[in-house]
């Protein structure tokens, strides 16, 4: 297992390595000139010489791409705001939190109504609660998340005046957005418990289980959901990465100070060395999910949990031969 985990991690250089390519290549070749923005049209040619020296945007592409992989490897210096003149760094690390906080509470909304009514749907097939937990699930992944935020904003916080419109101090200000993209995430995990337990439940060992007497809770725990868990938790990691993603839409509705807020900010200014380091955050974030999801399945079967140990214990019976021979 820890082999495994190593093994994975060592595999995500290459892939931040062509994240951070792409959007470096993306940013440089974007139409506009960050000193305009920065300085202002109005500024001297001369002014706006400076500030692109004292940032090296004078530079070729293949000097500056280097010099940025340099810093990050060799300092852990991802540049400094255009903007604001502030370490990228610091910027970043100081919203990231709330978006992380808010991807957390979405994804816990999601995995507990999603599941569950996967779980009693599956166990209702063709009954009208399975009619209603579809029609939500149709409903949920075609509605789209900034018109149902809206719609809870208008209801929640304008007429019934229960929750405040925006900012993200407090409590009563996690419900609404939290709720808003829970659901949405919800609809789409109960669509794929449900199809998971459809399949595990006309099973022969099913049928077995329920010829020797055995209760229907402990079938459902045991037997059916046991065996269905490998799509739930890649469905539940992939709500939580992009959930990670998805809350740009959410902080701008609800004005929340997070890190997808700051990537639209930084968009609209032409803040390059901003929008790249939020990037990469969310690249490794979600590749970091990913790694934690991999390291579940052998939770949730035991056969991946073999073959994880299969390759060293391999490696030590051949060496034992050899010594034999």
């Amino acid at each position: 297992m820890l082999r495994y985990a190593v093994k994975r991690i060592l595999q995500l250089i290459p892939v931040l390595l062509g994240v951070s390519l792409l959007i470096f290549t993306i940013l440089y070749f974007t139409p506009g000139d960050p000193a305009d923005i920065v300085l202002g049209e109005n500024a001297s040619e001369e002014t706006k010489e400076e500030w692109r020296d004292s940032y090296g945007l004078n530079d070729s592409f293949v000097e500056q791409y280097v010099t940025y992989i340099w810093n990050i490897v060799t300092k852990g210096d991802f540049g400094s705001s255009y903007k604001s003149g502030q370490p990228v760094t610091k910027s970043i690390l100081e919203r990231f939190p709330t978006t992380f906080l808010l991807a957390v509470f979405c994804s816990s909304i999601a995995m507990i109504i999603g599941v569950l009514l996967g779980i009693v749907a599956a166990n209702h097939q063709n009954s009208w609660i399975d009619t209603i937990a579809r029609i939500f699930g149709m409903a949920g992944i075609s509605m789209p998340v900034f018109w149902l935020g809206l719609l809870l904003i208008m209801l929640f916080s304008v007429r019934l005046q229960w929750f405040p419109v925006s900012g993200w101090y407090g409590p009563r200000y996690w419900v609404l957005p939290s709720i808003c993209l829970g659901l949405t995430h919800a609809a789409s995990l109960m669509r794929i418990t449900r199809s998971s337990m459809l399949d595990c439940i006309n099973q022969d060992y099913v049928r077995t289980a329920r010829a020797k007497g055995q209760k229907e809770g402990v079938i459902t725990r045991h037997h059916i959901l046991r065996n269905a868990l490998i799509p739930i938790i890649t469905a539940a990691g992939n709500s939580f990465g992009v959930a990670l993603g998805g809350a740009m839409v959410m902080e701008q509705i609800f004005s929340i100070p997070g890190l997808g807020r700051l990537m639209v900010e930084s968009i609209n200014n032409r803040d390059y060395p901003m929008v790249r380091g939020a990037v990469l955050l969310l690249a490794i974030s979600f590749s970091l999910v990913n790694l934690a999801v991999d390291l579940l399945y052998a939770g949730a079967d035991p056969r991946i949990k073999a073959q994880f140990a299969s390759k060293p214990r391999k490696k030590a019976q051949k060496e034992k031969a050899g010594e034999v021979a």
